[in-house]
């Protein structure tokens, strides 16, 4: 009986020593999350190629649909040269809806590098701070 207490004594000792590693692993890695892991994530945002496209996109369809007001209003006011809006020179009749479908793109562009994030929930610690040392976006 008492050969049989330590037997169990030794194993639950042997589990708890493995359960001590992973609630450490566990606080290590909460502690990188919060500290530097959202830091990262952000980095990744900021540095995805779709962020930038779909930004581009905006900005340059805001100052195309700006132009055509100012070609508009300015056509208003100087009627006589062009019988049409569209004779003016640089007037984008499709600028409106260019830039409702940035706009759209925008609402729904999705970030592919948070999915490269994803895929390390499983990975050990070391892993993941690994990878967040490696270059995020590829050069072409």
């Amino acid at each position: 009986m008492i050969a049989d207490t330590k037997d169990m004594l030794a194993r639950y000792d042997g589990e708890m020593v493995k359960l001590y590693g992973l609630v450490s692993e566990l606080m290590l890695t909460k502690q990188w999350f919060l500290t530097e892991g959202v830091a990262w994530v952000v980095k990744l945002v900021h540095q995805s190629p779709e962020l930038e496209k779909v930004v581009a996109d905006l900005v340059n369809n805001v100052n195309i649909v700006g132009v055509d007001d100012g070609i508009k209003q300015g056509f208003q006011a100087a009627k006589g040269s062009a019988r049409t809006v569209d004779e003016i020179l640089g007037y984008d009749k499709g600028a409106k809806d260019t830039l409702d479908a940035a706009i759209k793109a925008f609402d729904n562009f999705h970030i592919s590098v948070l999915d490269r994030v994803s895929e390390l929930v499983n990975e050990p610690l070391s892993v993941i701070k690994e990878k967040s040392k490696l270059p995020i976006i590829k050069e072409d």
